[in-house]
């Protein structure tokens, strides 16, 4: 079924509770630079994946902080594992250029500027690639409830090339990108900011829920609760 853009871009305020939702997420999101706030933000986007999974009507609330807590805990262990790649790469890139600044190794300005910026450039591109990835691997997690479900390759592989998943997936790209730039025009005025941020996570995040759904043929996907397993 196609996403009806209307829907996608009303549903998170599509609940008595908008107003709760909006102010609780968007205090984690402006607070997400921090470890705590971080996971709780990630077990929330899990809820709204699994809304978008069973095409619910309205946002999820925040209740039931402990699970929050536990489901963000695990998601953020897939995370890590998929971007494991990225990140090393990163920290290689920007660490050689820093070790070569300290001990004063000369190596030139341009060649140096060029093997920074084409370090951070493969980084940039393997976090994208990888991070399609990722999101199958968290929904699937989602679905199952289960850890090993997130690094399950054949579910992931399946998914990552039905168009079913991919259409859903670029919509949830556009509306990060207008969140974010909605933030920027508005960044004098900071709680618009990042409610907009917000805002444009949980649609995005239903969005993905429901391409993955479509790719897997769930008719009625389950909403796990924390059933993880190592």
């Amino acid at each position: 079924m196609a996403i009806d853009l209307e829907r996608l871009v009303r549903y998170p305020a599509n609940s008595e509770e908008w107003a709760t939702i909006l102010l609780v997420g968007g205090v984690l999101t402006a607070l997400s630079v921090l470890i705590v706030p971080a996971v709780l933000l990630l077990g929330y986007l899990l809820r709204v994946l699994r809304a978008g999974m069973a095409e619910a009507a309205e946002p999820p609330g925040f209740e039931d902080p402990r699970t929050l807590l536990y489901e963000g805990t695990v998601a953020s262990i897939i995370v890590l594992v998929y971007q494991f790649v990225p990140l090393f790469v990163a920290t290689l890139t920007v660490g050689g250029t820093v070790l070569a600044v300290l001990t004063g190794v000369e190596v030139g300005v341009v060649p140096g500027l060029v093997g920074l910026l084409g370090g951070l450039a493969l980084a940039a591109i393997l976090a994208v690639v990888l991070g399609y990835v990722t999101l199958i691997g968290l929904a699937n997690y989602a679905h199952e409830g289960d850890l090993r479900a997130g690094f399950d390759l054949g579910v992931c592989r399946a998914v990552a090339f039905d168009g079913a998943y991919a259409v859903p997936w670029l919509y949830g790209v556009l509306l990060l990108v207008a969140g974010n730039v909605v933030a920027g025009v508005l960044g004098f005025v900071p709680v618009v900011g990042v409610l907009a941020v917000f805002y444009a996570q949980v649609a995005a995040a239903w969005a993905w829920g429901k391409g993955f759904a479509d790719a897997r043929g769930l008719d009625d996907a389950p909403e796990s609760q924390g059933t993880a397993t190592g």
